[in-house]
């Protein structure tokens, strides 16, 4: 079975493992997997207050 890639230079869907218009490699499409006791979520909420209060200023 194959997969919808992204090409993230171009921003295109494709289902080749290189992109058509641009060549480069291109990554697959769904998000993380969710885990309760993900080690890295501690980070990624700082870095998200961070970027909140960046537009407040």
């Amino acid at each position: 079975m194959r997969k919808i890639l992204k090409c993230l230079g171009c921003d295109i869907y494709t289902m080749e493992e290189k992109c058509t218009k641009c060549g480069s490699k291109t990554f697959d499409t769904k998000p993380a997997k969710f885990k309760m006791d993900e080690k890295y979520s501690k980070y990624r909420r700082i870095y998200k207050e961070e970027l909140k209060n960046a537009v407040d200023i």
